[in-house]
């Protein structure tokens, strides 16, 4: 979003450039010019002043310095939200893009000229008259306008939903932030249709400042079918079958075997699989990056609307355009962080049955769980 923002500020900058010096050098638009008599009329106008001529008229020394800085701080204030604020707020980006564009516009206008090209007046008859101004000003009024609007009526009517929620009751159904309801369906329909795949994993566990950091393989199937193979720092297994779960450690000659019950777990690796529905199961709100992450995407929090004993609440990274869990993050009642990120991802691979079948040595011993 960011990059589709910088490349509205782009685009909108050349159009005002490109029109202003269209309008400079096409000297019969110097003159009053009606397109739509009665309504809408070139007419080419020196604007030493700001966005539709305000400050026009004071003479000062110091006018273009301080209009210039003024220039200059707010194309900062939109960089600054421009990355910082959250992803998901599409309309945001597109109206800080707007403003990018049309502040950078008039600021090198003025840095050239020394004033403002202004050509565009809207009016009705003789009657009344809109200032003349250029695209670089409707670009700001219309980018204003959209962070107007963001605020003062999407806002309004989430905390009124909000508000109709609490007092029918219906608390656990809590309205998520704007663009994550609509990234979490995509999200649950996206791993709906996966039957497969194969990625490389880092696991990282985090617990009273201890860090033990492991890495490997991981391929899934469905129904319930998990194959972990961790190479670094320590060669072991996890493997799931569909109806098992086998954890083999070879330096240790063990195989810990446990059921696997698909209609009753709850661990939250099964949603890799397919399993479960995040909206229904889980409160979800847009997260700030967790501390000494590789933040790559939009992070939410999950919290489960029934507690967990596995699990406090989870974190999700995901990566756009293609909606994939590049980081999962289970965190435990007592604190411990439990991470795994995921990288090299492939979906709906061949994978063979016989792939999470574990060849048990006759030599190690098997406990059962």
């Amino acid at each position: 979003m960011r990059l589709l923002a910088l490349s509205l500020g782009i685009g909108v900058f050349l159009v005002d450039f490109l029109t202003k010096w269209w309008v400079q050098q096409t000297y019969w638009l110097h003159y009053h010019y009606p397109v739509i008599p009665g309504f809408f009329t070139v007419q080419y106008v020196r604007n030493e002043g700001i966005a539709f001529g305000l400050f026009h008229s004071v003479d000062s020394h110091w006018k273009p310095v301080i209009l210039s800085a003024i220039a200059v701080l707010a194309v900062a204030v939109v960089l600054y939200y421009l990355y910082t604020t959250p992803r998901s707020e599409r309309m945001t980006f597109v109206a800080l893009g707007l403003l990018l564009g049309g502040i950078s516009g008039n600021f090198v206008d003025r840095l050239l000229n020394g004033f403002v090209v202004d050509f565009l007046t809207l009016h009705w008859r003789d009657v009344f008259a809109w200032p003349t101004f250029n695209v670089a000003d409707a670009a700001i009024t219309t980018g204003v306008g959209l962070i107007l609007f963001r605020t003062f009526v999407l806002e309004v009517r989430t905390h009124r939903t909000a508000t109709m929620c609490l007092m029918t009751g219906l608390v656990a159904a809590t309205p998520v932030q704007s663009g994550v309801a609509e990234l979490i369906a995509g999200l649950q329909r996206n791993y709906d249709e996966i039957a497969s795949f194969r990625a490389d994993f880092r696991q990282t566990i985090r617990s009273r400042g201890i860090t033990q950091a492991e890495s490997g393989i991981v391929l899934m199937k469905r129904p319930g079918r998990m194959y972990w193979e961790y190479r670094e720092p320590l060669s072991k297994y996890f493997v799931a079958d569909g109806r098992r779960t086998y954890f083999y450690v070879p330096n240790e000659k063990q195989v810990l075997v446990s059921d696997l019950n698909l209609e009753e777990g709850d661990s939250p690796l099964l949603f890799l699989l397919g399993r479960g529905d995040i909206q229904r199961d889980f409160m979800v709100s847009m997260e700030n990056d967790l501390d000494g992450g590789e933040y790559r995407g939009v992070l939410l929090r999950l919290t489960p609307r029934v507690p967990q004993p596995e699990f406090s609440h989870l974190f999700l990274e995901i990566s756009r355009p293609d909606l994939l869990v590049r980081r999962l993050t289970v965190v435990e009642p007592i604190g411990q962080e439990n991470e795994y990120v995921l990288t090299n991802i492939e979906r709906n691979v061949q994978i063979p049955d016989h792939q999470f079948k574990l060849q048990i040595p006759s030599d190690v011993e098997v406990i059962e769980q």
